[in-house]
């Protein structure tokens, strides 16, 4: 994994302004299993602080969480402190530690974006490992959900993007194309491969659209996105935002920016069934 975010300082403040957007549509996929939901194994692999298992944790028979920071861990460990049917532990994707045919589901929420440096833009190659270890470690029908962005969902889809144009592209070269998902399941194995665009939900909650958000560090916090963006280039993004504030031309400047993730989203839910 590589971490370009310092989410041991941003764990704490990581739920303040990310949701876990999509669970109608990760328990649709999986229900498309034979097995009922109640009887199913799942594991969030990178799981973070933990929100999606606790939002599925009454859905299903029992889940695993896989988390590589420490910290991330360490609030998800909090957070299902109580969650019988849970079980977290630290792992580095690709590498998935279960035994083969093991797990009913797999699912990856923001998640294939931080593989391996490796993980070039033509081949990506880590994203191939992950996806052969999911193959590996499911049952047959077993179900793999990869929740990520497209590129235009990366430019258009966020408001503050057009505020840090020069992270935008530098983190997009990590995201692989949907196209690209789509061609390594298939190559894979998997089948009925499908992909789902959630066009009314938003990562960041219902603070997404606060037009002072950019100004406070635990708004930022929520998008790995912002620690690429330099001392120089956020205090010209602080001056930006402030001046539109003052100006009285934030209202519609966000208006703008909303029409355009309206069209496309910010996030798109990949699937893939086990034969």
């Amino acid at each position: 994994m590589n971490e370009y975010e310092e989410y041991h300082d941003t764990a704490a403040n990581y739920d303040q302004t990310r949701t876990p957007v999509g669970i109608e549509i990760v328990l649709g996929c999986f229900a498309a299993s034979p097995q009922p939901l109640s009887d199913q194994t799942i594991l969030d692999a990178g799981c973070g602080t933990g929100s999606y298992i606790k939002a599925l944790s009454d859905k299903f028979g029992y889940l695993h969480g896989l988390e590589f920071n420490e910290n991330m861990l360490n609030e998800a460990r909090k957070k299902l402190k109580d969650t019988a049917n849970v079980n977290l532990g630290p792992g580095e994707l690709p590498a998935i530690p279960y035994d083969d045919q093991s797990l009913d589901g797999v699912m990856f929420h923001q998640v294939i974006h931080h593989l391996g440096d490796d993980n070039s833009r033509d081949e990506f190659d880590q994203l191939r490992k992950l996806i052969q270890e999911s193959h590996r470690v499911l049952r047959p029908d077993g179900v793999v959900v990869l929740h990520t962005s497209s590129q235009r969902q990366l430019r258009d889809g966020f408001w503050w993007a057009d505020l840090i144009p020069e992270a935008i592209e530098c983190i997009a070269q990590r995201f692989p194309p949907i196209e690209k998902i789509e061609e390594v399941l298939q190559a894979t194995g998997f089948h009925s491969i499908g992909k789902i665009v959630p066009l009314h939900e938003v990562l960041q909650g219902q603070g997404y659209l606060d037009p002072e958000g950019p100004l406070k560090k635990t708004y930022r916090d929520g998008d790995s996105t912002w620690s690429l963006v330099s001392d120089e280039q956020l205090n010209a993004v602080l001056e930006r935002v402030r001046a539109m504030n003052e100006q009285g031309t934030m209202t519609a400047y966000l208006e703008q920016r909303e029409e355009l993730r309206r069209d496309v989203g910010q996030a798109t839910f990949v699937f893939g069934r086990k034969e």
